[in-house]
């Protein structure tokens, strides 16, 4: 019987209605004075929700990992000098990582600096550096791989596996479209 009523409860508490939220209120009011259809405002909420997922995913994702010295911008750089099949160039970086020249440049240095990549002329462009990882980068990415798949498991954890997935093809279609318009 107590099973019955703890239930009952979790099915209760899952029909009462949650708080608006203040996104949807003002969403609500810009509506009403422009009249949006139903298929902009779906598309409206969800790259909305996008967004606003992206932007709490960094920030508690860089809080996390500052206890290691680092933050998802330099995990990234890391990342991918690391994983690629070749010493990636500054150019080749910029727009994977979405960064702009100096600002890489300065980051690279860093990171050659404090031993995490070693970054060395082209042999067959002198104007060019490559960038690979350097045995310590790749025990920093090890570090901020554990704490993070630590957070997607916290985060992700009472979330279908199906509705996972789902949502991994349908981002990847929304990407592949952004890659097309750009």
């Amino acid at each position: 019987m107590t099973e019955v009523k703890a239930g009952l409860r979790v099915v209760a508490e899952e029909l009462e209605p949650k708080a608006p939220n203040p996104l949807d209120e003002r969403l609500a009011a810009y509506q009403s004075l422009r009249g949006a259809s139903a298929e902009d405002d779906l598309y409206y909420r969800t790259t909305r929700d996008v967004v606003v997922a992206g932007r709490r995913w960094r920030k508690l994702a860089n809080d996390r990992i500052k206890a290691a010295g680092q933050t998802m911008a330099r995990w990234e750089t890391l990342f991918l000098v690391a994983f690629s099949d070749h010493a990636l160039t500054q150019s080749e970086l910029a727009p994977l990582i979405g960064i702009e020249g100096p600002t890489l440049v300065r980051m690279l240095d860093l990171l050659a600096q404090e031993g995490l990549i070693e970054r060395r002329r082209s042999t067959t462009d002198r104007r060019m550096t490559t960038n690979s990882i350097t045995p310590a980068g790749r025990m920093v990415i090890d570090q901020i791989m554990t704490i993070t798949n630590s957070l997607r498991a916290e985060v992700m954890q009472d979330i279908d596996p199906a509705e996972l997935e789902t949502t991994v093809r349908v981002l990847a279609r929304i990407i592949d479209r952004l890659d097309e318009i750009r």
